[in-house]
């Protein structure tokens, strides 16, 4: 049995009753108090605090989150290396009561957050071509590792000590296909490319804010194409840049906008929506996964499955492929 969200979030606020392993964690909050969470298709994440240092915890979502990444962890800890952060799982780390009253556990992912910063505030600190000396050194050690990430954008970078440390290997293979990360290094090598270029126009120091605060919801994330995904009291929803709404916030979750699609869960299930609130893919799945690098959805319903387009338009089968690709 998996947990939900809220089981999730009441954990991190009495971690001494909640985890076995963290119960003197402290978990990252917002302004009220409430745990900050980040959530994908398969993990629910939040930032801790435990024995003097940052980590990223992760709780399952579906039942294949872990035993996907079950080889990973463990290579992780066989190669030792720099280029990588220590990543685990913790058994039965998670302790609730279900509604019947029976005790539940649950595994949780667990990742050490180098001190350092991220890659956008690394772009305004460093030189242009330490930065980029960087990602080739990143390109080396994971090709001499035999490690393909899967996921190297700018939000699974962390810079730390003069290098760029990979977080999140939740979609991580090991002697897998590099061609992904290949194709993501090269993305990232052209906006640091770009943002030289934007300095070199405008020598004058400023201050760095990634995201400005905007009055009047509960929470809000960045900006991806021109649309802020916000969580109001009634739900998730999209304002533009001038905070002025663009899609209602009425779904019980939401994520941000990526090649004009967005992943969001209502009542009934998972759907894709468009930049307009469109469904493109009705939500009635239990999960709805959109890789935009590839411009597909990989979408399960009964445990099983399927594969559709930019269009929404089924492609395969349910069944015909046995898990979520990376």
């Amino acid at each position: 049995m998996i947990p939900t969200l809220p089981i999730f979030l009441r954990a991190l606020l009495t971690p001494d009753l909640s985890f076995r392993t963290l119960a003197d964690a402290c978990a990252e909050t917002d302004a009220k108090g409430v745990p900050c969470l980040m959530r994908t298709t398969r993990f629910a994440e939040a930032r801790i605090r435990w024995q003097g240092c940052c980590w990223l915890l992760s709780m399952p979502l579906t039942p294949a989150a872990l035993p996907h990444i079950e080889r990973t962890v463990l290579a992780v800890k066989r190669l030792n290396t720099p280029a990588l952060t220590d990543y685990r799982i913790l058994p039965n780390e998670l302790r609730w009561t279900d509604a019947a009253g029976e005790e539940r556990t649950c595994d949780l992912v667990l990742q050490r957050l180098p001190e350092g910063c991220d890659f956008a505030e690394a772009l305004l600190r460093e030189n242009r071509g330490t930065l980029l000396q960087a990602l080739d050194t990143l390109e080396k050690e994971l090709a001499g590792l035999d490690f393909a990430h899967n996921g190297l954008k700018a939000e699974n970078l962390r810079w730390s000590g003069g290098r760029f440390v990979p977080l999140r290997y939740h979609d991580a293979q090991i002697g897998g296909d590099r061609r992904r990360d290949a194709e993501a290094l090269e993305t990232l090598r052209r906006r640091i490319a770009e943002q030289g270029e934007t300095s070199a126009a405008h020598d004058v120091a400023a201050p760095y804010e990634p995201v400005r605060s905007l009055e009047g919801h509960r929470w809000t994330s960045h900006v991806f194409e021109g649309l802020i995904c916000v969580e109001d009291d009634t739900g998730f929803g999209y304002v533009d840049t001038d905070n002025r709404p663009v899609i209602a916030s009425h779904y019980l979750w939401a994520d941000d906008f990526h090649e004009g699609r967005a992943e969001v869960e209502t009542p009934t299930g998972m759907g894709l929506i468009d930049r307009e609130g469109n469904y493109v893919i009705r939500p009635e799945y239990e999960i709805v996964d959109y890789k935009p690098a590839r411009s597909v959805a990989y979408v399960r319903k009964g445990g099983r499955w399927a594969l559709f387009d930019y269009l929404g338009r089924q492609q395969t089968e349910f069944g015909a492929i046995n898990e979520c690709e990376p």
